[in-house]
């Protein structure tokens, strides 16, 4: 008898357990598994109007101007210069022509070296947006920081202006502010997952720009270090990116009709004028 109720009693625990397996199954959880974030990230990345396209709009862009003087392809003004119609990469001993330094795309034709650069810098857009909406940033907002990213893709490896706006993001975090959080950032993004400032070596890239014995405008300033020290690593690639990104900030100041960058390294601003007065202004000649 006693067996018998205990029995009854088990079955009964088990009927209230199953009932309320049965009850949580179909009911809304408490706790969301990230549904709201995703929702939000999808909102706030569909919301790009697609008005940077305008800086690469046609060859003279305001973007391609940027990009064609941080190659040291065209003066501040838009004027080109003798290695917009051939040169030889120091990094990779590869034949450059056009505006972006086209690696030989365009084989011996500047028209076709030219539509190609523009061609492949457009097709980058969307991509590099996206990463700077996931780091935290309005691109439209922010248009030199992004110019500055794209500037990175064009000159190294996908991976180092994939990692570009979150390096940036993290030197807003740190203090640092205009162009001293654009170059902080863009030396960490050459950083590799291990740890390791990576520009090339010896033989190919910068790293093998700042070793050479002839190229004094490098080694006169990195005398100072030990040669492949993480300190030569930094300052050697600080020394490029400083130049490309002072070239950038003085086509947008151009192209801004004079007016000064409204930032400065005392500011967190960056220079984000108007896009529609950008592409108004087509300075390559």
């Amino acid at each position: 008898m006693y067996l018998q109720k205990l029995g009854r009693k088990w079955d009964f625990l088990n009927a209230l357990l199953l009932v309320g397996i049965v009850i949580f199954v179909f009911s809304k959880p408490a706790i969301k598994f990230g549904s709201d974030s995703l929702n939000n990230l999808s909102e706030f990345n569909t919301s790009y109007s697609g008005k940077l396209n305008t800086l690469f709009a046609n060859n003279s862009s305001v973007g391609v101007l940027a990009l064609c003087a941080a190659e040291g392809n065209c003066t501040i003004e838009g004027n080109k210069t003798s290695l917009y119609y051939g040169h030889v990469d120091p990094g990779n001993r590869v034949s450059n022509r056009g505006w972006c330094s086209d690696q030989g795309r365009g084989g011996t034709n500047l028209q076709n070296a030219d539509a190609g650069c523009l061609k492949r810098t457009q097709s980058r857009i969307s991509v590099l947006v996206r990463k700077m909406q996931v780091a935290g940033f309005n691109p439209e907002e922010n248009v030199e920081v992004f110019l500055n990213s794209i500037d990175q893709w064009n000159q190294a490896s996908p991976r180092v202006s994939n990692t570009f706006a979150q390096r940036y993001a993290n030197a807003i975090k740190q203090g640092l502010k205009g162009k001293e959080a654009i170059l902080w950032a863009r030396v960490e993004a050459f950083r590799k997952n291990n740890g390791e400032l990576e520009a090339g070596n010896s033989r190919v890239g910068l790293f093998s720009i700042c070793a050479n014995p002839s190229n004094t405008y490098y080694t006169t300033r990195l005398q100072q270090y030990p040669v492949w020290s993480e300190r030569w690593r930094w300052n050697c690639i600080a020394l490029d990116q400083r130049r490309r990104l002072e070239a950038i900030d003085q086509v947008l100041t151009k192209a801004a009709d004079g007016v000064a960058p409204s930032h400065s390294i005392n500011s967190n601003k960056s220079n984000s004028s108007k896009l529609s007065k950008y592409a108004s202004n087509p300075l390559c000649h």
